[in-house]
């Protein structure tokens, strides 16, 4: 009796056991986490905080949902050491349209590729971002690097070792064979050591899945006949029922309005023109007495740069401090030091050695690739910035724009005007700039005070000045 007892207890207890199990998988979420657009830091950064709530809330399982054309290869490789942290949740990357480059390598990263309908996946080699870059190979320490991560995560995750690599590598040829019955997938290499080892007769050359000189881009039909996309399906539920979730509660995550906008500002486009329209800003308040719209505008476009860099980790309070002080050594050139010397100099070099720190994560380990990518930026925005302000000077002066917002015409006597000022008496009259005129300024003419305006080159601080003529309320003056 005590025996049938206690048989019959441990009975129930393993049907409690499989209902509670059952039940428990049943009510775990499904995530469904968007890697869309261009892959940067941003993306990196929304990515890890979901796969960090999915983890807490003991989710069963992580759908990537990837449509990207690639993007950062330090990006895709944070997400990519981010889903391991995750593991043993389940990870399937379900490729909606296109996943190559850094797409093709954070699919790699999880156990299960499944594809839709018309999509595709490879062309990994690395590639150069940055705004005006020219899309060339990067050095062979980046090529090596990102070859050898796409290595590890095709073996971690038992996806095709040679068509992982030939997506990152054009050297790589690949043949489908067929030997003794057996299908397999060999590089030019391998080819050759199985004829060695076997007969002729046994080895059976289906077809090229990769010329030499090509990177590996495989359809969702190819991709699956070859063994590295386990399915083929043409819809989100249709995902769910193949992998037994469909009862699973599904919770579709999203970039929060912040990680948006971080994005956005660190954009390769959006980051340089910040740049080109903060110091636009900047120059042009300098024109002007006073401070306006233009100097704020500036200082916004600068924040917004420096706000989303450091937000990503591309930028510290080192970088912003060694901008500031740029500036600061700058304005002290302009309005106190006379002529342009050492703080002149000095503010420059700091104003351009914090954005180009400012766009490399890490400037002592970066490769040859990031700091090229950094440098054409930064030409970039120098060129920009000189060559409209160049254009500025030259044909606005000519524009009806001009026109409307300077006085351009003159109020004579003879047209009836009366000048309430005694600024006809000062005209041939000579003075002193008391600050430097670019080309508005501040000069003292007969032991007073003026606001003057030089014809359009730029004079220094302490220069002897003379007026040559009057417009309005405006006092027009030269060096000499």
């Amino acid at each position: 009796m005590i025996k049938f007892m206690r048989k019959r207890y441990l009975i129930l207890l393993f049907i409690f056991y499989l209902i509670t199990t059952c039940f428990s998988q049943e009510t775990k979420p499904v995530y469904i986490l968007p890697i869309k657009g261009v892959i940067d830091l941003g993306l990196s950064g929304a990515t890890k905080r979901i796969l960090k709530e999915a983890k807490e809330n003991n989710a069963s399982a992580i759908i990537l949902e990837i449509d990207t054309f690639g993007g950062r290869a330090d990006a895709a490789i944070e997400i990519a050491d981010a889903l391991e942290d995750v593991k043993p949740t389940k990870l399937i990357a379900f490729v909606d349209d296109q996943a190559w480059s850094a797409g093709a390598l954070i699919a790699l990263a999880c156990e299960e590729i499944i594809m839709s309908e018309g999509s595709s996946i490879g062309s990994a080699e690395p590639r150069g971002l940055g705004f005006g870059q020219k899309d060339e190979l990067t050095d062979e320490k980046t090529l090596s690097a990102i070859r050898a991560k796409f290595k590890a995560l095709a073996e971690e995750n038992n996806h095709p070792l040679n068509l992982a690599l030939a997506m990152v590598d054009k050297e790589t040829e690949l043949k489908l064979i067929k030997l003794k019955e057996e299908n397999l997938i060999v590089n030019a290499q391998e080819l050759e050591e199985l004829k060695n080892k076997y007969k002729e007769k046994e080895i059976q050359i289906i077809k090229t899945i990769n010329p030499k000189g090509k990177l590996l881009n495989l359809t969702a039909k190819e991709a699956k006949e070859l063994g590295l996309a386990k399915e083929v399906l043409s819809s989100r539920s249709k995902l769910l029922k193949f992998l037994g979730l469909e009862n699973n509660p599904v919770i579709e995550t999203h970039l929060n309005w912040s990680e948006n906008l971080v994005r956005f500002l660190t954009h390769p486009i959006v980051s340089p023109l910040l740049l080109v329209l903060g110091f636009l800003g900047i120059f042009f308040e300098l024109q002007m007495p006073g401070w306006g719209i233009s100097g704020t505008f500036g200082l916004i476009c600068l924040g917004l740069f420096f706000w989303g860099h450091y937000l990503v980790g591309l930028a510290t309070m080192n970088e912003i401090l060694i901008f500031v002080l740029g500036i600061l050594l700058l304005l002290l050139e302009i309005f106190v030091i006379p002529g342009f010397g050492l703080a002149g100099i000095s503010g420059i070099g700091c104003i351009l050695l914090g954005i180009y720190l400012s766009l490399i994560k890490h400037p002592l380990t970066s490769t040859k690739a990031q700091i090229s990518s950094a440098l054409y930026t930064l030409s970039f925005v120098l060129l920009a910035v000189l060559g409209i302000i160049l254009l500025t000077w030259k044909f606005l002066p000519k524009t009806g724009l001009w026109r409307k917002i300077v006085l351009s015409f003159s109020e004579s006597k003879k047209e009836g005007f009366k000048v309430s000022t005694s600024f006809e008496e000062l005209l041939g009259k000579t003075g002193k700039t008391l600050s430097s005129l670019r080309p508005s300024g501040r000069a003292e003419i007969e032991g007073k005070t003026f606001d003057v305006i030089s014809e359009g080159e730029f004079i220094d601080k302490g220069k002897l000045i003379k007026v040559i003529r009057i417009e309005g309320n405006k006092i027009i003056v030269k060096e000499g």
